[in-house]
């Protein structure tokens, strides 16, 4: 009756795209919370959809699935990375007020280099064994980047934050399509990131 897959193997994929939503919901909710409040709480959410995408593909293949759920699973986790890690960081840029012509030109080439750098990696992809090596920087380092940038924020200077955003913008950008080899993360990092993770969101809401 629906074309939609709600099995468990791509659950977490779903997950952290809630989270992304929620992230643009409190990035422009700027009547409920502080200009400092309201940009920490998007990008905690930013790095919750990061672990998320660190995980749904673990998850994935312990699940038993047939060649077409390990096709469908490659290309809605490329989808969600468009929306999580490129489209995101974009919405909390807009939603701090950089809207002059310039920032809408890196915005723009960011978000060529993340699709390509996705369009790339669903290509080469397999359906079986995991991938060991990007090549290019992967699009989830938003979930790092802009959130560690992030605990800047209210501590120097507006203008000073947001060329700094739009620097990094255009060097994650450049990263994503250099054909550089990238490590996969694997063993231990599947416990450091997580406690990582859970140390950086609680500076993003307690720093004030």
């Amino acid at each position: 009756m629906f074309i939609i897959n709600l099995k468990k193997s791509v659950l977490i994929t779903y997950l952290g795209v809630i989270f992304a939503v929620i992230s643009m919901y409190f990035a422009f909710s700027k009547m409920a919370f502080s200009e400092v409040s309201y940009i920490r709480y998007s990008l905690a959410f930013l790095v919750l959809a990061g672990v998320c995408d660190m995980f749904d593909g673990k998850v994935a293949r312990m699940c038993k699935r047939d060649k077409e759920e390990k096709e469908f699973g490659i290309q809605i986790d490329s989808l969600a990375d468009t929306v999580n890690f490129v489209v995101l960081p974009v919405v909390i840029m807009m939603s701090l007020g950089m809207i002059s012509i310039y920032h809408v030109v890196v915005y723009a080439f960011f978000v060529i280099c993340g699709i390509s750098r996705l369009g790339y990696f669903n290509v080469h992809a397999g359906l079986d064994d995991p991938v060991k090596f990007y090549n290019g920087l992967p699009v989830t380092s938003t979930a790092i980047i802009y959130p560690v940038l992030g605990l800047l924020h209210g501590q120097i200077p507006e203008e000073t934050f947001c060329l700094i955003y739009i620097i990094a913008t255009l060097l994650t950008g450049l990263l994503f399509v250099v054909k550089i080899k990238v490590p996969k993360f694997k063993g231990i990092a599947y416990v450091i990131i997580p406690i990582l993770a859970a140390i950086l969101v609680a500076l993003l809401l307690v720093i004030k």
